[in-house]
């Protein structure tokens, strides 16, 4: 009974996937005047570039705000890493593998178009660019300085914010990327992790935190090593990738599912080693007065 109910919701899912196709045709056909933006806004607004430019560039004016910043991005970063853990499907793949299987059941004449940033080597859930953006929005606008102003100016923020966000959803829906949910998931839980991580991340201890980091280090080892055991390939979305990009040297190795969760659990240790970090904002508040 229970193999039953998983079968056709496994089904079920399938043919959602199958019908989101659409979505992303639909974009590439009627917002193909938009391609320079959607290109812009996939390469430089990145999570690498999130990191190494956008960051530092905003946390300039003010270093409670850097701060705050660099601990929100490392636990979204971190927490969309461990979701590529889940073999999910991006757009070109699946719509590659069904027309390659001539027993599967295909969607009727649908095509999408490859472009050179359409060769990810990661999984698609949860969409790492709204994540990222959609974190690094909602952190700016908490501390713009409005909480004395009219609804109208946060309606006007939020408005912008929305805008900015959707624009990047188009964006991986236009490069078949990304599938609209897995677009929608990842700024749910950008916002989710920005809200939870202000009432309970920053006032951890500095042992409880490099705990935590320490844990998560061990879970990542042990997932890799029983999808080996399982006989689960731990790099198939990379093999995807390979299969299905038109030119190899489209892909970037740095956006590997292995490389992008070492990459995020260091920046994490590095912030749990800065622990507790609502003694920072104290101090920052302190230096400021003076």
């Amino acid at each position: 009974m229970i193999l039953e109910v998983l079968g056709l919701l496994a089904d079920y899912y399938h043919s959602c996937l199958n019908a989101e196709l659409y979505i992303n045709e639909w974009v590439q056909d009627r917002l193909s005047l938009g391609e320079p933006v959607f290109r812009f806004v996939s390469v430089y607004l990145e999570p690498g570039n999130m990191f190494n430019v956008w960051i530092p560039l905003i946390g300039i004016h003010r270093q409670d705000l850097l701060t705050h910043l660099v601990c929100v991005m490392s636990l979204v970063s971190t927490v969309g890493s461990f979701g590529k853990i889940y073999p999910e499907w991006r757009p070109l793949w699946r719509l590659r593998e069904l027309y390659a299987n001539e027993n599967a059941n295909r969607p009727v004449s649908l095509a999408l178009q490859s472009h050179d940033l359409s060769c990810e080597t990661s999984g698609g859930l949860p969409c790492s660019h709204s994540m990222s953006l959609t974190a690094l929005l909602m952190v700016v606008g908490m501390h713009l300085p409005i909480s004395g102003r009219s609804t109208a100016c946060r309606i006007i923020m939020y408005s912008l914010i929305g805008c900015c966000t959707l624009c990047m959803w188009l964006s991986r829906l236009y490069l078949a990327t990304e599938y609209l949910h897995q677009c929608l998931l990842a700024s749910y839980m950008a916002v989710s992790i920005v809200a939870i991580s202000q009432w309970h991340w920053y006032s951890q201890r500095r042992s409880w935190a490099i705990l935590v980091v320490l844990l998560l280090g061990c879970l990542a080892v042990g997932v890799y090593f029983i999808k080996l055991h399982l006989g689960l390939d731990p790099h198939w979305s990379v093999r995807q990738a390979f299969k299905w990009c038109p030119e190899p040297t489209y892909m970037r190795h740095e956006g590997s599912p292995i490389f992008l969760l070492s990459r995020d659990l260091g920046n994490l240790m590095g912030v749990a080693l800065a622990s507790p970090v609502m003694k920072l904002y104290v101090v920052f508040k302190v230096l400021t007065l003076l």
